[in-house]
């Protein structure tokens, strides 16, 4: 690899040295309380690239060193006037006396290391760190699926991930006092336990980096010094925002079921009022139909007794009681005269249809009634008698008087006559 290619890789994909040295500051807390006890160990940067850790513990005044063999990776680092020296790391680590480092670290170098490799870095780490020395390991973590899955293999350098209990295993087994795994860098909006965790930050919401903190035996005193460190939960686990997805889909679930156990409440109920509708309207209907037969019932019995041999027997004694209420309603006389004049009107009405029926008996009539001089007699009874009776009727004797006799008129008159008829009916459109 050429001599700048990975150090503008870094650039370009791991961050600017700010953004480094910021993400690297929670370690400091470690380092310091441990710097009270041995201010003058020193602490050693593995695989120090630009040396963003060794600035910042330089600016803390904490005595650093770094080593690393990439010559474009140390150019910044140089240009800074950071102590640093090309070497390799374990061949660095070998060189040193026993239990004189303040702290090992190594920031996104083990999963550059073979196995075997990394394992010899722990145990030289065990042997060079101070008692209370800590060895710290910062690496990507798998437990996140984009970072494990893809992110991961940008750098073509390194080897393969290592999950947090594999690298934890490791200076557990070779004999150092406790461990502790930081789990780094994710969204600040996720660490608030109350907010929505979706799909997308279960893939990648988890810390996308991790670092292992081991601590080399010591006194209680010393160890006790970092007790508050080791006992504070750093970052967001895989099954801690897993846990958080599946409550917030359980609480969607039990929403939408509860929404729906209400809605089939409501449809139950309306099913139970539609079902009580249904029942009173049959019960309506049957009643209706029951009425219905009873009526029906009712006006068959009023045939039978229309039609019966006692109805029409009786009918004279009816006529006769109608007869007597009416008198003794209205009186003798007004009863006579409605009488009188219904016998009259049958009468006229009779007469009437005759006269429609046979035109030459109606003329016949007529003009014998003229002659006679009693037309206008008849013309004024049949006005007071049939005042009620139909139109037709009454204009069949209100039109009388136009009515033109021609059998006791001249020849002359005659043509006369039928002169006017025609200009009249000329005049009014008649043929």
């Amino acid at each position: 690899m050429s001599d700048d290619f990975y150090r503008v890789f870094e650039e370009k994909h791991r961050g600017s040295v700010q953004d480094i040295k910021q993400r690297l500051s929670v370690y400091l807390p470690f380092i310091t309380a441990l710097a009270k006890i041995y201010p003058s160990a020193e602490v050693v940067d593995v695989g120090c690239g630009r040396g963003e850790w060794l600035e910042t513990l330089r600016d803390n005044a904490i005595p650093a060193m770094g080593v690393d063999l990439d010559d474009g990776m140390l150019e910044r680092a140089l240009q800074v006037g950071l102590n640093v020296k090309k070497m390799d790391c374990l061949d660095f680590l070998q060189q040193q006396a026993d239990a004189s480092l303040l702290a090992i670290t190594g920031f996104h170098i083990a999963e550059h290391l073979p196995f075997e490799v990394l394992q010899s870095l722990v145990k030289e780490a065990l042997r060079v760190l101070k008692p209370g020395g800590l060895l710290i390991l910062e690496t990507p973590n798998p437990e996140n699926v984009s970072v494990g899955t893809c992110s991961f293999y940008m750098d073509p350098t390194h080897n393969h991930p290592l999950p947090p209990a594999l690298l934890e295993f490791i200076p557990n087994y070779y004999g150092f006092l406790r461990t502790k795994i930081l789990r780094l860098q994710e969204k600040s909006a996720l660490r608030d336990s109350d907010s929505s965790v979706y799909l997308v930050d279960v893939l990648k919401g988890v810390s996308p980096d991790y670092s292992l903190i081991a601590q080399k035996e010591a006194d209680e005193s010393i160890v006790r010094e970092l007790d508050s460190y080791f006992d504070k939960e750093y970052g967001i686990t895989l099954d801690g925002l897993s846990d958080r997805y599946d409550q917030r889909l359980q609480s969607q679930f039990k929403r939408v079921d509860k929404a729906q156990r209400a809605q089939a409440a409501k449809l139950h109920d309306m099913g139970n009022q539609l079902e009580r509708v249904r029942h009173q309207w049959d019960k309506s209907h049957q009643e209706l139909m029951a009425v219905h037969a009873h009526n029906q019932s009712l006006q068959q019995q009023l045939i039978d007794v229309h039609a019966s041999n006692s109805w029409r027997v009786t009918y004279p004694l009816r006529w006769v009681s109608c007869q007597l209420q009416a008198v003794r309603d209205e009186g003798i006389k007004a009863r006579g005269r409605k009488a009188v004049k219904k016998v009259l009107r049958k009468t006229i009405n009779t007469t009437l249809g005759l006269f429609h029926e046979h035109p030459k008996f109606k003329g016949f009539v007529l003009s014998s009634a003229r002659k006679l001089g009693v037309y206008r007699l008849l013309q004024s009874v049949f006005r007071r008698v049939l005042n009620s009776a139909p139109n037709y009727h009454a204009d069949l004797m209100a039109n009388e008087r136009h009515v033109v006799y021609q059998e006791n008129m001249t020849t002359r008159a005659i043509d006369l006559y039928e002169q006017l008829k025609n200009a009249n009916n000329k005049k009014h459109g008649e043929s």
